[in-house]
């Protein structure tokens, strides 16, 4: 039967590991950007003199080398494959004879259903195992004295290193008395543990421990701060007390056939498996997942890969954000833009939300356009709306903002703080080499650029509009062909021609704007249709001019036919034509 029950651990954790590997591993690299771990004393004492500050502890510590390939579904794997065992274990101390595979499954069962939800801290399975340790622990204490005086300390030790879920262990204790009829001076002591863990609860309102009252008593301090959990949070809180009610009124027998346990077994995973089936899909946020893909792309700079996912329909402008941003970082905005699913301006810079996401969506937006100010704005709000004590991704982006300002003194603060991150040590110390070396800075592809790209006069960033402070990059960087692209194409997708012919009026033929990008020719022939005299004066490519007349002929020939927007959709959908007819 060991044989058996270590195989089924095996399993367990192997079926985990891949279904997570498989299905999401960018959930994984999403997560660990929302919080931070610094091997640091004071970082370590304020977290530990918090309620359940070990488990918040041993979570960041844990999510940062999520960071890595398949460290956060091995790492999940294990945990739930911990809370599989111990369920198990406890279990089979109700009913030694018995081998209740589905109960055991259940806690994990839940706790998978959380892991999907990006704003659910992993402290709180960590607790969840920490907590089941030391209920078997407690179960294995027979003396009647010595097991209630271990329940006290249980609630008192787990509620200061591992929070709330200290109240789950004392409710715990007193169903298990219940079930094996331990006697009267038992439930003394589990009410009394009960008791203790309101009394503790109580005191960290009251003593402001915690931030409210759902942080001291429920399943909420495993949660972002400042949101309202969904109800499945709670589900392995339910399951576990539910599991050993179960189990103890499941009929004992003294002895089962090898095929009995065979029979009983077999049945309880393809049970397992249908609530799966069920449950997993419900649950898993499907629908965010690409944005988890783009994310981890646009971070890592594979612009390639955010073009590809990016093919097909698209209807949601944080997508567009970060193709539009992979077109410009390629220096092709101009040329492609139309030839993906476009709506409209928000499109290129979606409106700000005050949210993480957004706010450092948006300093990325402003970084590639040279908006240094506005892009290290986005990095301060984003690092301050973050779950945890800040994001490493936001530090990294404050470092870069203030090498370029020239800020030495506030870049070597952050550089200090990522230094303490092993995950991002080695970044650390090769922009460290930036510091107090404006020649370093110049020098620099990257970092030298974007200095040269600020502005000659001082100004608030912002005050007069994006559009202004591009066109003034213009003027004072013409070589950076980026402003003027960015700024046409918002003009295009708004459907504001004449506002692109002004733009046109005023750069076209200057170093800012020598040539026209593809779907600044296709605009041209919109608004010089009937002077095509016009095309020659900008430059209007031949394939562009022929295109033009195979589209025309289209819309000529099929007149009154129902079917033209779905024609003009299969045959010119990559051109600024089809955008303006098409989208409203």
């Amino acid at each position: 039967m060991k044989y058996i029950r270590l195989m089924a651990g095996i399993a367990c954790f192997v079926v985990t590991a891949v279904f997570l590997q498989v299905t999401n591993s960018f959930h994984f690299y999403y997560i660990e950007q929302l919080q931070l771990f610094r091997y640091a004393a004071d970082y370590w004492i304020a977290q530990l003199s918090e309620v359940g500050g070990v488990a918040a502890l041993l979570g960041e510590g844990l999510t940062q080398y999520f960071a890595y390939p398949y460290v956060g579904p091995v790492v999940i794997a294990a945990l739930l494959t911990g809370v599989f065992g111990w369920t198990a274990a406890i279990l089979r101390q109700l009913q030694p004879k018995r081998e209740p595979w589905l109960l055991a499954l259940l806690p994990a069962l839940a706790l998978l259903l959380i892991q999907f939800d990006f704003n659910y801290l992993l402290k709180g399975t960590v607790a969840f195992v920490g907590m089941e340790l030391a209920l078997f622990a407690w179960m294995r204490v027979q003396r009647p004295g010595l097991r209630g005086i271990s329940a006290l300390f249980g609630v008192l030790f787990l509620y200061l290193t591992l929070g709330p879920i200290a109240g789950l262990f004392a409710v715990c204790t007193l169903l298990i008395d219940l079930c094996t009829r331990r006697g009267k001076r038992a439930y003394i002591f589990d009410l009394f543990a009960i008791a203790l863990f309101a009394l503790l609860a109580g005191l960290a309102v009251e003593l402001t421990w915690v931030r409210n009252a759902a942080f001291a008593w429920t399943a909420q301090a495993y949660y972002h701060p400042i949101l309202s959990p969904k109800p499945v949070i709670y589900f392995a809180w339910i399951c576990l007390p539910v599991a050993l009610l179960l189990t103890a009124l499941w009929p004992a027998q003294t002895v089962l056939s090898v095929r009995r346990q065979w029979i009983e077994g077999l049945v309880q995973v393809a049970l397992f498996a249908a609530l799966c089936y069920v449950a997993i899909p419900r649950y898993a946020h499907r629908e965010a997942y690409p944005l988890k893909q783009l994310d981890y792309a646009n971070r890592q700079g594979n612009w390639d890969e955010v073009l590809r996912l990016s093919q097909g329909p698209i209807q949601n402008y944080l997508y567009l954000n970060y193709l539009n941003r992979a077109l410009a970082e390629k220096g092709v905005l101009g040329d492609q833009a139309f030839a993906f699913n476009q709506h409209g301006p928000q499109g290129l810079m979606v409106g700000w939300d005050k949210t993480f996401s957004v706010s450092l969506l948006l300093s990325d937006v402003y970084f590639t356009l040279g908006e240094i100010a506005l892009s290290q704005e986005m990095a301060f709000e984003a690092n301050v709306s973050v779950i945890g004590a800040g994001s490493p991704r936001c530090l990294m982006r404050l470092v870069q903002t203030n090498l370029i300002f020239g800020a030495y003194p506030i870049a070597e603060k952050y550089l200090r703080l990522l230094e303490q991150m092993p995950v991002y040590r080695e970044w650390a110390r090769q922009h460290r080499t930036f510091l107090y070396d404006d020649a370093a800075v110049e020098a620099d592809p990257l970092l030298g650029m974007k200095r040269r790209g600020l502005p000659t006069a001082s100004d608030l960033a912002g005050i007069h509009g994006l559009e202004h402070d591009l066109l003034l990059r213009a003027k004072q960087l013409p070589e950076y062909a980026l402003p003027i692209q960015f700024v046409g194409v918002q003009r295009l997708l708004a459907k504001d021609l004449q506002g692109f012919q002004a733009l046109l009026d005023t750069y076209y033929g200057t170093p800012a704007l020598p040539t026209l990008p593809v779907s600044f020719q296709e605009a041209v022939i919109m608004l010089t249709e009937r002077q095509p005299e016009r095309w020659s004066y900008y430059q209007v490519s031949p394939a562009v001019t022929t295109r033009y007349g195979e589209y025309r002929n289209l819309v000529l020939q099929n007149r009154g036919n129902s079917q033209l927007p779905l024609l003009i959709q299969r045959y010119f959908g990559s051109t600024y034509w089809a955008y303006f007819l098409l989208t409203k």
